[in-house]
């Protein structure tokens, strides 16, 4: 029974505090496998569909780049042709060489697509019949939220239904950070194999970024549209938990996390960093804490360890251990433990690397 319910002890003794550093480690190894294969803590697919959008998301940004370049060294004709050729890498080996793509948020975001993808192609019943409904709905603010959530879930798939992870998927921060990074690569490649004089490389790349950062929207993301829609449901009083079970019953994880998180004021990583819980535990507190109905807690609990398979690595009857904490924890107390996941983001981090670092040095 222990080994279904959080110790009480524990409970006591901070378990957000725990919950966090778990949360967080996985993370952290799931990142530092993208880089590091031999340390490798995920699948094989999971690993290389990993890869592929890592590569993907580079090339989606440093294509507008260089094409915004092309005009300015029009004379220049080897750098010309390097620049308008697709089938000549530029910035990516230049940022894997340098160890720069070893970023935890960037791997998170990878990890999460990878999931939501699994997740989708395990799950998803080949209609569309909720977010159809949503559409035809009177409510024409509500219809437009899910109309763009049917158009981010397009860009996220190939011709063959391969995942796909565009700059336009990112947060916006990440963004920036990712566009300077590569503008910084195109910058050596062009000084040193071209020699470019470094003040008119500066200049020109300087202003081709920066208009990619300031023209970028992340209100277009799949996750801002997901939480927008998300908070009119909640407003109108239909986010109840029958509905939250068919959305995930639908294949469709990002608006249920969205879902969740709105029922329990939370930002969207927040939510999805909870569910993802190695242990297990954070699903539970989030229906708990959400006011979910335990019959409709139970449906969905089922349904992601049956066939998400979020919880892989667990052993035994992780529902089972699941409903026994939902059981055992009243709503305020779970609400209590999310109130870390309702704080500054550098604050939950900064608590999260203490207390990984302690229970690493820590004896077993």
């Amino acid at each position: 029974m222990a080994d279904r319910r959080f110790k009480q002890s524990e409970a006591r003794n901070d378990a957000a505090r725990l919950l966090l550093a778990a949360s967080r480690e996985r993370f952290s190894v799931a990142a530092t496998d993208l880089l590091l294969p031999e340390r490798s803590r995920l699948t094989d697919w999971q690993r290389h569909t990993a890869s592929s959008l890592l590569h993907r998301l580079i090339r989606s940004i440093e294509d507008p780049l260089r094409s915004a370049l092309l005009p300015r060294f029009a004379r220049e004709e080897a750098l010309y042709a390097a620049l308008g050729s697709a089938s000549v890498a530029i910035a990516l080996p230049l940022l894997e060489r340098a160890g720069v793509l070893r970023d935890g948020e960037l791997g998170t975001v990878l990890v999460r697509r990878v999931e939501e993808h699994r997740y989708w192609r395990e799950n998803a019943s080949g209609t569309d019949d909720l977010l159809v409904e949503l559409i035809r709905n009177d409510d024409e603010a509500m219809a437009a939220e899910a109309m763009s959530i049917v158009i981010a879930q397009s860009r996220r798939f190939d011709r063959f239904q391969d995942p796909v992870l565009g700059q336009s998927d990112l947060p916006a921060e990440l963004h920036h950070r990712l566009v300077w990074m590569v503008a910084a690569a195109l910058r050596q490649y062009m000084v040193q194999q071209h020699q470019i004089a470094s003040g008119t490389a500066d200049a020109a790349i300087s202003e081709a970024a920066t208009a990619l950062v300031t023209g970028y929207d992340e209100s277009r993301t799949l996750e801002s549209s997901c939480m927008r829609l998300a908070q009119s449901l909640s407003r109108c009083g239909l986010l109840e938990g029958a509905y939250l079970a068919r959305i995930l019953d639908e294949g469709l994880l990002p608006l249920f996390v969205a879902g969740i998180a709105a029922r329990c004021a939370l930002d969207y990583a927040s939510a999805w960093e909870l569910l993802s819980d190695p242990q297990g535990r954070g699903p539970a507190l989030l229906l708990r804490a959400a006011g979910v109905a335990a019959k409709d807690a139970a449906a969905i609990l089922l349904t992601l360890n049956s066939r998400g398979r979020l919880f892989s690595s667990l052993e035994g009857d992780v529902t089972a251990a699941q409903l026994g904490l939902f059981e055992d924890m009243a709503q305020g107390e779970a609400a209590q433990v999310l109130r870390l996941w309702q704080v500054d983001p550098g604050y939950r981090a900064a608590i999260a690397r203490l207390s990984t670092r302690r229970s690493a040095a820590e004896p077993a």
